[in-house]
């Protein structure tokens, strides 16, 4: 069993997409020419897991000297506006489902996402790594699904998730109006807009934060 046959030779993976090539081998790297016998596949997925983009992982052994790594990753959620973190400029944030925020990859083209503007990040941690608020964090995602739920890109795409004071907008592109939807009960009041939509008039602030109507304003 401590024979050089059993030495790791060889880590792979299946396709990727947002992780950094030199990252990801870096990483593969500190494990080759370890023993496949004595090499703990939970210390080869805490390593990857530390990835910024890995969501989930499995590590298999494959005798005599190769191990896989099979790993799912996070997606973007939206786009986020551009921030100042430590006198550097960071125009490429996106927002993950966890709330955290990465930079998209600079070899990709940026993602036809919704902005979100009007967040606040904080630090995660004492790393350097961002991320929002975990209120914040779990009404998005709660306002994301409600989104996809509705259909409403599929019948308005949607330019900007702003936060506000009272809660989040939603501004659709081409000037077709402003969504009002506050800070809860996201689902409902998306499907009050879809029935009432054909007989809005288009352009207009539509308030949908109290129960059984829409009040309509000129935008701001």
């Amino acid at each position: 069993l401590n024979s050089s046959t059993f030495a790791v030779q060889r880590i792979e993976s299946g396709a990727y997409r947002y992780t950094g090539e030199t990252e990801l081998q870096g990483a593969f790297s500190e494990f080759l020419g370890r023993n496949i016998w004595t090499l703990r596949t939970d210390e080869v997925a805490a390593r990857i897991g530390m990835l910024p983009w890995i969501r989930d992982l499995r590590v298999l052994r494959r005798l005599p000297n190769s191990i896989e790594v099979d790993f799912r990753e996070w997606t973007p959620e939206l786009m986020v506006e551009a921030v100042a973190v430590d006198g550097r400029r960071r125009e490429r944030l996106v927002m993950l489902a966890d709330g955290r925020l990465l930079d998209f990859p600079q070899h990709l083209a940026l993602p036809g996402l919704p902005m979100l503007v009007g967040v606040q990040p904080v630090r995660e941690g004492d790393g350097p790594a961002l991320c929002l608020p975990a209120e914040q964090s779990l009404q998005l995602m709660e306002l994301i699904s409600s989104m996809e739920d509705a259909g409403l890109e599929a019948a308005n795409p949607v330019d900007f998730v702003v936060a506000r004071a009272e809660g989040f907008a939603i501004v659709l592109q081409n000037r077709q109006g402003t969504l009002l939807l506050g800070r809860e009960e996201f689902g409902l009041r998306l499907q009050r807009y879809m029935t009432a939509r054909d007989h809005l008039e288009p352009g207009l602030e539509y308030d949908l934060r109290f129960k059984d109507r829409i009040t309509v304003r000129e935008r701001r």
